[in-house]
This record gives structure tokens, C-alpha cells and sequence, in this order.
């Protein structure tokens, strides 16, 4: 059997994340004939129908969903061949394809892209939020290099480079009782109500330990889409929650509605490590990236 080339793996992977033909196209910067002819050529040399075509668009077959998967790892285990040569000969260059985490990488990586940008000019850095399952699973498929993340699935067979630890501050009202006072202690929550992000955030399991731990109501039904969301509820009086420093540091100082203090609980601390795949010819890399960001890190969380 002939063996499928890239450009056909390349054309099944856009169209399973695009689930259009058209935009698939764009994407490849080709004409929809041609991204046809390379679908039809590649279930031609596999011998399998690999895509679902209707009105709506397209979408992967069972077979097609398992060829994806492999596609995605063999197209990285490409890349990582062209951005090691890169790295041997610029030191950190090439591209690498970061995914972090939606409460930590807006309020960190603004500060850490112009350290890079300065040392490394020959360094592109494609950075994509998501939640911790899905970052892990991304990994895993190819669809990162590197993730930025809070805790790793155990036998999830991903390399750990713990970076630092970030404190959790509770938010409270800016007329709460609690906003006089400087720290909080897990006792002052106890019969208070607790708001949350949506369930699949690894901050949202960590706050809601937390909140029953302290003896506090979790409110479900009012979940927050996103940080910005939730400090909106907290600002509204609906309930206080609990942010990572970071955010703290980058909006709720500035905000005139919510303020944050200090949680004296030894519960009230995320670490924050940088993964990969095992085996990656990149991993020193990774490791001199994580030694940056660790850094930046440390600066900022010293403000505080």
C-alpha cells in the first residue's frame, strides 16, 4: 500500500477542526478541489471512508476520528524534527506550540512573551488556552508542544517540571464584612456562600475543596464562564470566591467593586508546573522555557 503523504494528513486534521471543506481550504491556503483530491487519495491508499459528508459539512468517521489521532502525532513528531534543527543552531528557536490554562496563561505569559522576544528573536511561540483534561489530551495527540498547567493526571506519562507555587486569594464585595479585615481564616466561610467557575477547571475542583472543607455552600447554579464573570458575581454581592494571585495582581486591584485578601489555609496555594511528552528531542528546551517563566513568575507574585 502506498503511504499517505503529509499534505493528505495535513488536509484530514483541518478539516476535523474546521468541519468545513471551504474553510479547511483556507486554512491550508488551497483551492477546496485540491483539499478533495487529497481527502479522496488518502481514503483511496487506506482503504477506508475516513469522513461523513452532509449539507452541514463534514465530520470524522470512527475510523477517521482514530486516524486523526495518529495524524496529529505524526505531524508534531514532524515539527519537532524541523524546530530541534532550529534549536541546535539558534538555541530556543523554531516554534513551539504552547497550551495553558484559561485562569493562568492571560495573566502570566503577557510577561513572559517580551523576555522571550528579546532573548530569543528566533523563537515563535503559539500559545492556545484550554482547560487541564483537555491540555493533557492535547499533548498526547500532538496538538501541543508544551503545557502550562495546575496538577497532571497521574499515569498520564507526560514529563513534570514543577515552575512555582501561586497563592488563591479570596474575593470578597467591597462592603462585605470580611473586606476589613486583612486576612481570612477557612472559619469565616463557614455558612458562607461560594462561587465557582463551570465544572472542568482544575481551579474550580480545587476551590469547591476548599469551600467544604471551611464548611461553606457551593453555589452551582451560578457558575462563572470565566474569572472576569466570576469577579462580576463576587462585585454583585452574590457570593465571595477564590482567585489565583496572578488575576489578582492583573484586574481585581484596579477594580472598585471587589477586593482580595489573603487566605490562611494551607489549601489556598496552586503549583504550577510546564509538561510534555515524553521522549521529546526538545525536552532541554522546555526546560530553559520553564526556567524563564518560572522567573518571570516569581517577580511578579513578589509584588504582591
Amino acid at each position: 500500500m502506498t503511504q499517505p503523504t503529509l499534505k493528505q494528513l495535513s488536509a484530514l486534521i483541518a478539516i476535523a477542526e474546521t468541519g468545513l471543506f471551504r474553510t479547511a481550504a483556507e486554512k491550508l491556503h488551497v483551492s477546496q478541489p485540491a483539499l478533495s483530491e487529497q481527502i479522496s487519495q488518502l481514503e483511496y491508499r487506506l482503504g477506508a471512508r475516513l469522513l461523513d459528508r452532509d449539507r452541514r459539512g463534514a465530520r470524522l468517521t470512527p475510523v477517521g476520528e482514530a486516524i486523526a489521532v495518529r495524524a496529529r502525532r505524526i505531524l508534531a513528531d514532524v515539527s519537532e524534527l524541523d524546530s530541534l534543527v532550529r534549536s541546535s543552531a539558534e538555541n530556543l528557536g523554531g516554534l513551539i506550540r504552547m497550551g495553558a490554562l484559561p485562569t493562568l496563561g492571560p495573566y502570566l505569559m503577557p510577561y513572559v512573551v517580551p523576555v522571550l522576544h528579546a532573548r530569543y528573536p528566533g523563537l515563535r511561540l503559539y500559545v492556545r488556552e484550554t482547560t487541564g483534561q483537555a491540555l493533557e489530551d492535547g499533548l498526547q495527540a500532538g496538538q501541543y508542544d508544551v503545557a502550562l498547567t495546575v496538577g497532571v493526571t497521574p499515569g498520564s506519562k507526560l514529563c513534570v517540571l514543577p515552575l512555582f507555587e501561586e497563592p488563591l486569594k479570596l474575593g470578597i464585595a467591597h462592603d462585605d464584612p470580611l473586606a476589613g479585615r486583612s486576612h481570612i481564616t477557612p472559619q469565616a466561610l463557614a455558612g458562607r456562600d461560594v462561587l465557582t467557575l463551570e465544572d472542568g477547571h482544575r481551579l474550580t475542583e480545587q476551590v469547591k475543596a476548599i469551600a467544604r472543607k471551611s464548611g461553606a455552600t457551593i453555589l452551582d447554579d451560578y457558575q462563572g464562564t470565566s474569572l472576569d464573570g466570576l469577579r462580576q458575581m463576587v462585585g454583585m454581592g452574590m457570593g465571595v470566591s477564590i482567585f489565583p494571585q496572578l488575576y489578582e495582581r492583573s484586574e481585581i486591584r484596579n477594580d472598585r467593586t471587589v477586593v482580595a485578601r489573603p487566605f490562611n489555609s494551607a489549601d489556598a496555594i496552586r503549583k504550577v508546573s510546564l509538561i510534555w511528552r515524553e521522549n521529546n528531542p526538545r525536552e532541554k528546551d522546555f526546560e530553559t522555557l520553564g526556567g524563564i517563566i518560572a522567573a518571570r513568575a516569581a517577580e511578579l507574585l513578589a509584588e504582591g
